[in-house]
């Protein structure tokens, strides 16, 4: 006899009321936490999503910074009084998010868009973080440029970004103390100008061009597809190698261009994202091929020194250490 689990369920239920699934279940936190997602009304404008930055509970207060299309992960943030909060899953969320549509429709989706991409890659493991360091790292830009590019066309509330600055007590007339003037690290800019060559090499030279359209006319094998298609609909992706956004702009459009004069078909069969399958296929693909091509070593000798990344100088790594330092602090 088979087991049927629908008339099992039946069989309980008349034995006994059970308690709903937990994951049915409301349960809207009691206290803020650094990196929580809130709503918070400033001034005029409706309430808006926002990331708790720090708490201070002795003061009851906490600082927020509002999302919004060029927001500053490095920012400060506003202080504001912890009863003014509201956690971004309460009860009240649909009423919050209608009164935003009605004048900032778009940028409001844009937010939620955000915010859900973000929970998404959390959930299928393709991202582990706050979300701050999400916003800041390459796998949200698809989601960040979508917005960035139509900026002007998107309207968003005029918001407080950081508090004014207060003045130093005990110092003259109330001024700021002069800060020690710190000499740039230049490790970064060293490696822009070394990716350049790479750019220039996939764009100007097109010189990945018959590699890329090989692997989508299926002539040559791909480790990168391979794992995109088995991946199902998110898959874990990688850094991008390339740091600066300008530059990594510059390819990725030339990777529309090469994906829509070959690749369309194949994407079409397999029913896949086109943004994703550029980032996580082409990208990675036309890089690895530059790489071998301007430091004139092999395939896999380039794919390793892609999948390993930039290497950080002391100093960067100094001030990353330092910036883990304080955001702990700031959680305790």
């Amino acid at each position: 006899m088979e087991f049927d689990p629908i008339n099992s369920i039946l069989e309980e239920e008349e034995e006994e009321d059970e308690e709903p699934p937990r994951i049915l279940l409301y349960h809207e936190p009691h206290s803020f936490e650094v990196g929580m997602l809130v709503w918070h009304k400033y001034q005029k404008y409706p309430f808006w999503p926002a990331v708790v930055k720090s708490v201070k509970r002795k003061e009851k207060k906490a600082s927020v910074l509002f999302i919004e299309g060029h927001m500053d992960p490095k920012g400060r943030g506003i202080t504001v009084p912890l009863k003014r909060l509201k956690h971004f899953d309460c009860k009240e969320k649909q009423a919050l998010l209608n009164e935003a549509k009605e004048d900032f429709d778009q940028a409001i989706g844009w937010c939620v868009s955000l915010i859900t991409d973000y929970r998404v890659r959390l959930g299928c493991g393709s991202f582990s973080g706050s979300f701050l360091e999400y916003y800041a790292a390459n796998i949200s830009y698809p989601v960040r440029k979508s917005i960035q590019q139509d900026l002007l066309g998107t309207q968003f509330p005029q918001l407080c970004h950081e508090d004014p600055e207060m003045p130093v007590s005990g110092s003259p007339w109330g001024r700021r103390q002069p800060s020690r003037k710190v000499l740039p690290d230049r490790s970064r800019a060293a490696r822009d100008r070394a990716n350049q060559k790479l750019v220039e090499y996939i764009v100007k030279a097109r010189g990945a061009e018959s590699h890329l359209r090989a692997i989508l006319k299926n002539r040559k094998p791909s480790k990168w597809l391979k794992t995109f298609l088995n991946s199902g609909q998110y898959v874990t992706c990688v850094e991008t190698y390339l740091e600066d956004e300008e530059q990594l702009d510059l390819v990725v459009k030339y990777l529309q261009g090469v994906y829509q004069e070959t690749g369309s078909r194949m994407l079409t069969q397999i029913n896949c994202d086109r943004i994703r399958f550029i980032l996580d296929v082409l990208l990675p693909e036309a890089i690895i091929c530059a790489i071998s091509a301007v430091d004139q070593v092999d395939y896999k000798t380039a794919e390793e020194k892609y999948i390993k990344g930039p290497l950080l100088s002391y100093r960067e790594k100094e001030i990353f250490d330092n910036q883990l330092l304080e955001e702990r602090n700031q959680r305790c």
